[in-house]
């Protein structure tokens, strides 16, 4: 069974995210909205999630998250199945994260992989491509926009809510807790869109500098056999959805 976690600042009752979830996972699934009204970081929302979970596989989303595809959840459960290796996947993320830089978008082309559709409230209608590449890819990253983690892994590890208090760097924080016992992948296969964009302001900085001190001893981190030239940096790319993919919401 796969549990999806979230954490609402205003919790209601039958969500369009909970019947989105409902309408395209495919398997037996339970939804677990954490009331985030009492303005607890997501850290501690999700380890309170963490502790009412019944699934094998725990998927962590915010909560203007929506799927894409139909049966993603079969999807999940066969890569977790095939691989019991497998501790974290994502839907975006890198192969290699530097010792002085907090950004994981921060390798660029070709080291980081996968791809967010963004579907804001002006109407904009776009996709972040990451990588051009369809498929799985390893990964010593995965960003928090879908954090799929084998529930057994959190007998060992934890969000660490002390630190990251806030809404930033828990994802990052998780993964590198993760990279010591487990793999992790990010893969085209599931699709997912937001209705917001994140903000890199200085409260996100901060959190980054956090990051860096906790794992400096672990960074830099790669799965890859090339090392990023800054110099030669090449920045993921943007796409115009409207008129090429569907924009309903599957409810």
């Amino acid at each position: 069974m796969i549990s999806v976690i979230t954490c609402w600042r205003r919790p209601i009752p039958e969500s369009i995210q909970e019947r989105n979830t409902a309408k395209t996972i495919g398997v037996d699934h339970e939804y677990i909205m954490v009331d985030g009204s009492n303005g607890m970081g997501l850290a501690a929302a999700y380890n309170q999630g963490v502790s009412k979970a019944r699934g094998d596989i725990l998927v962590f989303v915010p909560e203007d998250l929506f799927f894409m595809k139909m049966n993603w959840g079969c999807i999940l459960e066969k890569k977790f199945s095939d691989d019991p290796w497998l501790g974290i996947a994502g839907v975006a993320g890198t192969q290699f994260l530097f010792a002085d830089k907090y950004s994981w978008t921060a390798a660029g082309r070709p080291f980081i992989k996968g791809r967010v559709v963004h579907h804001l409230q002006n109407g904009d209608f776009f996709a972040v491509v990451f990588s051009p590449e369809n498929g799985n890819f390893p990964a010593v990253i995965c960003d928090g926009v879908f954090m799929a983690v084998r529930a057994s892994l959190f007998q060992k590890i934890r969000f660490d809510e002390e630190t990251f208090d806030g809404e930033h760097f828990w994802d990052l924080d998780l993964c590198m807790q993760a990279n010591q016992l487990s793999r992790i992948l990010v893969t085209t296969d599931i699709v997912v869109k937001r209705r917001s964009q994140s903000v890199f302001d200085k409260v996100w900085n901060s959190y980054g500098q956090k990051f860096l001190q906790k794992h400096a001893a672990n960074l830099p981190i790669s799965c890859s056999d090339q090392v990023p030239d800054p110099s030669r940096f090449v920045s993921s790319q943007c796409v115009n959805l409207k008129g090429k993919a569907p924009i309903e919401t599957i409810c």
